[in-house]
């Protein structure tokens, strides 16, 4: 009510009351501030301040919020145009960190990055003179502090700690520093077996952690990976997990004792696998540099004449192994020894095998070098027992490599018999077909040598027409369409032998009539000749045609998905090899058009 009449009295003397000029617009006295410039910080202020009185006698009361920034102005020098604010404030922040530095005598690995006072006002008093926003700084302060700290990682020797291993320095600090904090917990011995799970959960959380941090900013090599690794292995044992355990299973039943091997176990599983993992890529990194020495001593075995010795051929990269071997075995324990042989077996395996692969079609002699060189690799790697296990050695790309040189190294007649060979053996594991299958006898009368097939039915055929229906008819023939030699009818002697060829077949092709374009492909089925034409078979007499007929199911496989066709396909001068895929390639243009 008091401000309303004060309000009414100043509106009076506004219009024309007798008062003085001065008391005309006179406002009310609320309070004032005052801030003295020396006080005023560089990075300025923004805070409330209390209202105070004029004298003792005026009572003031409330505060008032400002926001106070310094501001410069400087004139454009010679100086000024050599380098900008950024770089003359990182220059001097340089400068002043190395300083403070040095002048640590005692645990100068303990110092904080901190400048001194004086050293900060002038920092300050520049950044505000060269307007340099807070991030701007911050970004300044860890570039320049950051190479302080990683000159201690540069620093670090491998020193063997003892006869058998050698790893770097750090690596033999951090396991030391938690060894001790280990000492003290048991020193402790905590009465409260809750409060012990409690504290040997964080101990073990914080010494996994840590040391994850540790292989990356300091492990410098596989063996202080290795060295970590085997230390976090015996956590359980030097933090007494088991008794944990038993206590916690006595405080608070089986459930407790669960949940404290739950808990502890994941916390050190998960920390090895990062350190694995970290290994690996050690490993990797290590193969890696051994790469282009390898491609060209792969290289020189690919490119070398026929006429010159396999020994020489293989020469070059078994010196290199050799010297390799030595720098790694001296700097390596055997654990990583063994993971690095292991990593660069498999490494030579894809190689040449992406060099075979890449000169299919060539003489015999190309394959026969490889396969020698992969022969002299397994026993160099195996050591005499020393290294690798052969089993390790001849398993996964091993089989596959071997393999590829195994049917290159074969005849066009040869690779045929082994496509017919793969065949059968598809045939035999094939139960169920969702093509559908044909019912078929056959029978060989011997003293008559005459084979008799009989197509009885078929079943489920898909449908290839596009009103739903098919005409389908089958073709039988004898495969492969070897030409053997011609003997005579009488011979002057009798072979005791039987010659048996195991890649004998019969094959049905299931096809579909069209009689606007090319018949349409349906499936395939194979019938070995062995199981109806070898003595002593059943259907090898003439009572063969009251045996009960075999059920095929029909297949649609593409012939190139086989690994035998690219290689007759790269053999561009042999008829037979050419006119064998030609037919595939029509099975397999038909498969396609459907």
């Amino acid at each position: 009510m008091g401000r309303y009449f004060k309000q009414i009295a100043k509106s009076v003397r506004a219009n024309g009351a007798a008062a003085s000029g001065s008391e005309e617009n006179a406002d009310d006295f609320l309070g004032c501030i005052n801030v003295p410039l020396n006080e005023i910080p560089v990075v300025g202020y923004d805070k409330w301040f209390k209202l105070e009185p004029r004298s003792s006698a005026s009572k003031v009361q409330g505060e008032c919020h400002l926001i106070l920034r310094l501001f410069t102005t400087q004139r454009d020098t010679a100086l000024s145009k050599m380098a900008s604010n950024v770089t003359i404030h990182k220059k001097m922040l340089s400068q002043m960190l190395d300083y403070e530095h040095n002048q640590i005598q005692k645990e100068p690995y303990n110092w904080n990055g901190q400048v001194c006072a004086a050293a900060w006002t002038v920092l300050s008093h520049h950044a505000v003179q060269a307007d340099l926003s807070p991030l701007q700084q911050a970004i300044m302060c860890v570039l320049n502090i950051k190479p302080v700290h990683n000159m201690s990682i540069l620093t670090i020797q491998l020193e063997p700690i003892q006869s058998q291993t050698k790893h770097s320095s750090s690596a033999v600090d951090v396991t030391i520093c938690f060894s001790q904090v280990q000492e003290f917990w048991a020193q402790l011995a905590w009465p409260d077996s809750a409060g012990a799970f409690i504290f040997i959960t964080r101990l073990t959380d914080v010494s996994a952690s840590k040391l994850h941090f540790h292989k990356h900013a300091v492990c410098v090599a596989l063996n202080s990976t290795e060295h970590v690794r085997v230390y976090l292995g015996g956590l359980p044992r030097e933090l007494d997990w088991r008794g944990v355990e038993q206590a916690m299973e006595e405080s608070c039943g089986l459930e407790g004792k669960e949940q404290v091997n739950k808990s502890l176990n994941g916390q050190l599983y998960n920390a090895d696998i990062d350190l694995q993992r970290e290994a690996k890529r050690l490993i990797t990194h290590l193969t890696d540099r051994m790469l282009p020495e390898l491609r060209r001593c792969i290289q020189h075995i690919s490119l070398s004449p026929d006429s010159i010795n396999t020994d020489e051929a293989v020469a070059p990269l078994m010196k290199y192994l050799d010297d390799t071997l030595v720098i790694l075995n001296e700097s390596l324990v055997k654990e990583n020894l063994t993971r690095v042989l292991q990593s660069l077996w498999e490494l030579l395996l894809r190689m040449i095998l992406d060099t075979v692969g890449e000169n299919r079609g060539v003489q015999v002699e190309f394959y026969t070098r490889f396969q020698y060189t992969v022969e002299t690799l397994v026993r160099f790697f195996h050591a005499d027992g020393e290294g690798l296990l052969l089993e390790d050695l001849k398993s996964g790309d091993y089989k596959a490599l071997d393999e590829e040189l195994r049917l290159n190294k074969c005849s066009s007649f040869e690779l045929i018999e082994q496509y017919f060979l793969e065949k059968i053996s598809q045939q035999r594991i094939l139960k169920h077909s969702r093509f559908g299958r044909i019912s078929v006898k056959c029978y060989y009368d011997a003293p008559e040598q005459r084979l008799t097939v009989e197509i009885l039915h078929a079943a489920d055929l898909i449908a290839l027409d596009a009103n739903g229906l098919s005409d389908p008819f089958v073709i039988v023939e004898l495969c492969p369409h070897h030409l053997f030699p011609t003997a005579r009818s009488q011979l002057p002697h009798q072979l005791p032998e039987q010659y048996r060829h195991r890649c004998a077949c019969l094959t049905f092709t299931v096809m579909d009539y069209d009689w606007l374009s090319t018949n349409d492909f349906a499936g395939e089925a194979v019938a070995p000749l062995s199981d109806f034409c070898w003595p002593g078979r059943p259907s090898a007499t003439p009572a063969g045609k009251t045996l009960q007929p075999v059920i095929l199911h029909l297949s649609r496989q593409k012939p190139s998905g086989m690994l035998i066709c690219p290689m007759l396909e790269a053999r561009t001068g042999d008829r037979e090899a050419q006119e064998f895929v030609r037919k595939l390639k029509e099975i397999e243009k038909s498969m396609e058009e459907e």
